[in-house]
């Protein structure tokens, strides 16, 4: 399966564990909805392009090249990673099945709300159950988009990187977020 995700990339990093490389988490991330970083560290990613593009710059009013910068790491700019994942192998636990809502006790607009502390929770609870390489839930941007957070990453590989100046992903999520595009 394909999952696309923005991050900061840089050309030279060559490894997992530099910054600006395609699989390089941040060790100090951990402030995300679904984050437990006594637990484990997350990856969060997009079943569609466009949704990996809204989720990155869903709260900025007006969109242009200036938010491709990433400053925090001198030289990387940001880019959109295609990856692969086995998911046959590796599930993610589905959080828009009925049945997993009913198993879980949680209701849909508790899936969806701003609500960290039950979020992140929830991912400790679904983490905990030791069957899932991470969870799978709508966007709160765009419903139609679905993204993932995942903490099992051993079979995710980057397939490419590409620019997103002109890339066509841009373009559909500024249409769905009605963003204004800006030239500079």
């Amino acid at each position: 399966m394909l999952l696309w995700r923005v991050f900061p990339f840089r050309e030279d990093a060559r490894s997992a564990s530099e910054p600006g490389h395609p699989l390089y988490l941040n060790p100090r991330q951990g402030t995300g909805r679904w984050d437990n970083p006594h637990l484990t560290a997350l990856m969060y990613l997009a079943e569609q392009p466009s949704g990996a593009v809204g989720e990155a710059f869903a709260n900025l009013t007006s969109w242009s090249p200036r938010m491709f910068s990433f400053p925090m790491i001198p030289g990387a700019v940001r880019r959109l990673g295609t990856y692969r994942v086995d998911e046959a192998g590796h599930p993610a636990c589905d959080l828009d099945d009925p049945n997993t809502l009913v198993r879980l006790a949680v209701r849909p607009t508790q899936v969806v709300a701003r609500n960290r502390p039950f979020t992140q929770g929830l991912a400790a609870r679904i983490h905990a159950e030791q069957a899932w390489a991470g969870i799978r839930w709508w966007s709160y941007h765009r419903p139609q988009w679905t993204l993932r957070a995942l903490w099992d990453r051993a079979t995710l590989t980057c397939e490419s990187v590409e620019d997103l100046d002109d890339h066509p992903a841009l373009d559909d999520a500024a249409a769905e977020l009605a963003k204004h595009r800006l030239d500079a």
